[in-house]
C-alpha cells in the first residue's frame, strides 16, 4: 500500500481522532502497508508484536520500520520488526507523530478498540433498525393472512391424501407452518409410524417453540421398542402421555388442520380444515388428554406399567362387565391376547371371583368400574 502523511497544517493527537460516519471505513492514523486485515483472526498478538508496541510505549515513539536500535533491544531481524509495525498500524495500536511521517508513536488499546469496531456498531445499529422496519412490513398483514386462510380451509374442507410422497409433502408443510402447537393421538404398534415420525422429524418444531403433545396407549410402556421412543420424545422436550383407549390416529396442527386414518381406504389419509369439525376433534382429544397418565422418561429402569397399571385394570374389568371377549379386550386396550388374560386372571385372582359375571359383581363393589347400566358393543359379541 501507499504511505501519505497527514497535512502538517492540521495538528491533533492520535487519540484525538474523530471517529468515520456510517457507512465509511475507518480511516487509519496512518494508511496500511502491511496486507493483513485489521480485523484478521481472534488469537492474541504475537510476542514479537507485543514487545514492539511495549518499546514504542517505553520511548515516545518509534523509527517507521523499526530501526536499528528497536531491532538490536529486541533481538529481532528488521523483517520480523517491519512486520510487527505493520500489524501495530492495522490495529491502530501506532500512527504517524504530527511532525513526521518517518516516526510512529502509540495510541492507546481502547482508542484503536473504538476506531476499528464504531463503524461495525453503528452498521449493526442500521441493520437491527431496518429488521425492525422489515418486520413490521411483513405483520402489517398478517390479519389479512390468517383471515385468508380461514376462508381457504372453508373451501378446502377435506381432501384425501395418499401415502408416500403426497402425504409427506402435506405433513411437512403444516410441520414448518406450525406456529403453537401439534397434538398427536398415536394408538397401538408404534414400529414404522411414518405420520408420528414425519409429525417432529428432527424435533424441529420444538426448537422453534412450539408445543408437541403426543397421546400414546399403555402398552407403550411396556413394549420395549416403544418405551424407547417414549423416552426419547420426553427427553427432546414433547409432553407424553398414556391412556387405556384410543380409537384412531389423530394428528392436529395448530388446532387448524386435522389428520385422520381413511377408513375406506388404509392406505390414505384424510385432511381436515373446516374449523367447526377441527374444533370438534380438538375439544374431544383434549377431553382424552386430560384423564390420560403422564409419562416421565426414566421413571424405572424395568418394562413395567407404572402408576397407569391401575388405570389399565380398570379398563379391563369396565369391558368384562360388558361380557366383551378377550380377543375385543386386546384389541381395543391395544395388548396382546395372552396379556389381556394375564391381566384378566390376576383381576379375577384379585376379585376372589370364579366366574366373569362375578367379577363384574365384585368389580362394580369394589369400585373399580362406575354404578349404572354399561353399553355393550356389537362388535364384542
Amino acid at each position: 500500500m501507499s504511505i501519505t502523511a497527514p497535512t502538517a497544517t492540521a495538528p491533533e493527537q492520535p487519540t484525538a481522532r474523530p471517529l468515520p460516519h456510517a457507512g465509511e471505513n475507518p480511516a487509519p492514523c496512518l494508511p496500511e502497508s502491511g496486507t493483513a486485515s485489521p480485523t484478521e483472526g481472534s488469537s492474541p498478538l504475537d510476542p514479537v508484536t507485543v514487545a514492539v508496541y511495549q518499546w514504542a510505549l517505553e520511548h515516545g515513539r518509534m523509527p517507521r520500520h523499526g530501526g536499528p536500535a528497536l531491532t538490536a533491544a529486541l533481538g529481532i531481524g528488521p523483517d520480523e520488526a517491519r512486520h510487527a509495525v505493520d500489524r501495530l498500524l492495522d490495529l491502530r495500536l501506532v500512527c504517524a507523530a504530527v511532525d513526521t511521517v518517518e516516526e510512529l508513536v502509540p495510541t492507546s488499546p481502547e482508542t484503536a478498540a473504538a476506531e476499528l469496531s464504531g463503524p461495525m456498531e453503528v452498521r449493526i445499529q442500521e441493520l437491527e433498525h431496518r429488521i425492525g422496519e422489515v418486520k413490521a412490513q411483513v405483520l402489517s398483514v398478517k390479519d389479512v393472512y390468517f383471515a385468508s386462510r380461514r376462508k381457504r380451509n372453508r373451501r378446502e374442507a377435506v381432501d384425501v391424501v395418499q401415502a408416500g410422497e403426497p402425504l409427506r409433502s402435506v405433513l411437512a408443510g403444516c410441520r414448518r407452518r406450525s406456529s403453537a402447537e401439534i397434538l398427536g393421538v398415536f394408538p397401538g404398534q408404534l414400529e414404522g409410524d411414518r405420520v408420528l415420525e414425519l409429525a417432529v422429524l428432527g424435533f424441529e418444531p420444538l426448537k422453534r417453540g412450539v408445543r408437541v403433545r403426543l397421546l400414546f396407549q399403555h402398552p407403550a410402556r411396556v413394549q420395549r421398542g416403544a418405551r424407547d421412543l417414549l423416552d426419547r420424545l420426553s427427553e427432546a422436550g414433547c409432553e407424553v402421555r398414556t391412556c387405556d383407549v384410543a380409537s384412531d390416529r389423530i394428528l392436529l396442527f395448530d388446532r387448524e388442520t386435522v389428520f385422520l386414518p381413511d377408513r375406506a381406504d388404509p392406505s390414505a389419509t384424510v385432511v381436515i380444515r373446516e374449523p367447526t369439525t377441527v374444533d370438534f376433534i380438538h375439544r374431544a382429544t383434549e377431553q382424552l388428554w386430560s384423564t390420560a397418565v403422564p409419562y416421565e422418561a426414566g421413571a424405572t429402569n424395568s418394562l413395567e406399567y407404572g402408576e397407569a397399571e391401575e388405570v389399565l385394570k380398570k379398563s379391563i374389568a369396565l369391558l368384562l362387565a360388558t361380557g366383551a371377549k378377550d380377543e375385543f379386550i386386546a384389541r381395543r386396550l391395544s395388548i396382546s391376547v395372552r396379556t389381556c388374560r394375564r391381566h384378566i386372571a390376576e383381576i379375577m385372582t384379585d376379585l376372589k371371583a370364579s366366574s366373569r359375571f362375578q367379577a363384574g359383581v365384585n368389580a362394580l363393589r369394589a369400585g373399580l368400574i362406575p354404578p349404572g347400566p354399561v353399553e355393550v358393543e356389537a362388535a364384542s359379541l
